[in-house]
């Protein structure tokens, strides 16, 4: 499998979301299936995504997304780092999102807090990227920083879909942080 940086700009919509051919959607939609019925990202597709569009960023960010969830990190870093460049708007926050917590999740936190950073450049009002960003700095030992992120998003007043989304996940870290101090 390869993911690499990409060629030529990328066309996107008025939201930011990259516009796609009818053949990769339809693609897309294929591998996600399959998938889910429990195939491996490989058996479902995913890796033909990017032998037939190689330098699309959402054939890579979805590609990267299938390996996360299945827990090949690496691959998935791959993958969200090649998309990074051709992806805006919310598909750009979240792909930063994603590469954040995977680097996190793989122990490379530095690499994490700087992804996670470099997302907050570009949308600084990301409760989300913020968040887990609270989850990087707590994990490199930064207990006062993190706290003060974290106290950052709980007054922000401001609604976040795109928190919303990772609600499951924050929740359950959550949970696992207390269980962990109470030995």
């Amino acid at each position: 499998m390869r993911c690499t940086a990409r060629g030529a700009p990328a066309e996107t919509g008025h939201t930011g979301c990259m516009l796609t051919d009818p053949a990769l959607v339809d693609a897309l939609e294929a591998c996600q299936d399959r998938r889910s019925a429990g195939r491996t990202p490989a058996e479902a597709g995913f890796d033909a995504l990017l032998d037939r569009w190689p330098d699309h960023p959402t054939a890579s960010e979805a590609v990267g997304e299938a390996y996360d969830e299945a827990g090949d990190l690496e691959r998935a870093v791959a993958c969200y780092r090649s998309a990074l460049t051709g992806l805006e708007g919310t598909a750009l926050r979240r792909c930063y999102l994603k590469l954040g917590d995977a680097l996190r999740r793989l122990g490379r936190l530095d690499d994490s807090v700087d992804v996670l950073r470099a997302g907050l450049d570009e949308f600084p009002g990301s409760r989300s990227l913020r968040t887990f960003l609270a989850l990087a700095m707590h994990e490199q030992g930064r207990a006062d920083a993190a706290l003060g992120v974290v106290l950052e998003v709980l007054v922000d007043p401001m609604p976040s879909p795109d928190l919303e989304l990772y609600r499951a996940a924050v929740r359950q870290r959550a949970q696992q942080l207390v269980a962990r101090d109470r030995g």
